[in-house]
Parts: C-alpha cells; sequence; structure tokens
C-alpha cells in the first residue's frame, strides 16, 4: 500500500511540475503562492517552476494578473490581489524587476483606482476585506515600499478587514 501511494504521489508532483493547470484552471492568486515555495533541496529555487514561469508569462498588457470582466478590459477586483501576489513571488526570487515594476504601474492605474473607488463606495466582499488589506501588507513589507497611496480608501479597507474578525 506504502508503495503505491508513493507512485501515486510521484506522478501527482510529475504532472504538477510539467503543467500545474491540466489538474485546475489557472487562478493567478493561487498560482502565485505556489510559485513562492522553495524547493526543499534547494531553497533557493522554487519547487514548482513552471508556475514562476506562468506567472513570468501572464501579466496582461495592461500590467496586470487575472481576468477582465466579460466584454470589456477592465480588471475585477480578484486583479488586485492577484497582482500583488504575483509581484511578491517575482520579488521572492529576485527577478524580472521590470515584470514586477509593470505590475506596480497597474495598482497605481486609473483602472486599480476606479475599482478601490468602487469599493469606498459601495462596500466590498468579505474575501477581499480579508484578502486585499494582507496582500498590501505583505507587498509593502517584501518591496519596502508604500503600495496603498489614498489614505481613505486604505484605512476604510483596513476597517472593513478588522470588522470582519472582531464579529
Amino acid at each position: 500500500m506504502d508503495e503505491l501511494i508513493k507512485e501515486i504521489k510521484e506522478n501527482f508532483l510529475s504532472l504538477l511540475d510539467k503543467d500545474p493547470y491540466s489538474l485546475v484552471s489557472p487562478c493567478p492568486y493561487e498560482i502565485a503562492w505556489v510559485a513562492m515555495i522553495p524547493h526543499p533541496n534547494r531553497p533557493s529555487e522554487p519547487m514548482f517552476g513552471s508556475c514562476l514561469n506562468w506567472v513570468l508569462n501572464n501579466q496582461t498588457e495592461h500590467e496586470f494578473w487575472g481576468n477582465c470582466n466579460s466584454g470589456s478590459e477592465k480588471p475585477t477586483l480578484d486583479c488586485l490581489t492577484a497582482t500583488l501576489a504575483c509581484i511578491v513571488a517575482l520579488k521572492k526570487w529576485n527577478i524580472c524587476s521590470d515584470v514586477i515594476s509593470k505590475g506596480l504601474e497597474f495598482m497605481d492605474s486609473s483602472n486599480a483606482k476606479k475599482l478601490l473607488k468602487e469599493v469606498e463606495d459601495h462596500g466590498c466582499p468579505r474575501w477581499f476585506a480579508i484578502v486585499f488589506p494582507r496582500m498590501v501588507e505583505l507587498a509593502e513589507e517584501v518591496l519596502k515600499i508604500k503600495i496603498l497611496k489614498d489614505d481613505q480608501v486604505r484605512n476604510i479597507l483596513f476597517k472593513a478587514r478588522k470588522n470582519i474578525f472582531e464579529t
């Protein structure tokens, strides 16, 4: 039985390393997190290099990672968290500073600001109120720069997260 489990595990990991998207559709946020996992025997390298390659090769022409609203080229809220996760993954391995810069340009773009303005005006989903502030904190720690420059939006988002955790 142990031998069978070992064989299944090896086949699964082999499949993931060759094509991690064969099991699920690509989601930039999750792929970025997998790309950050260091190889157990070579911690200076990613365990899943194909995920890091996916991050490198799937930034949109509008400088974010993720999908647009159907029928438009406008990013969705999940593009904000996905873009930050992809930026952090690239920075973890100290590669492609030009791609990181483009991602940061998106975070400061009018499209990102419009999304955050909608959050400010109309609120946001609970998942976003939890995930986005933490991704902002993580990106700021890693990059040593202020990501969310609008203090009013920042305060609203961080307060929304605090309220969720206190209820």
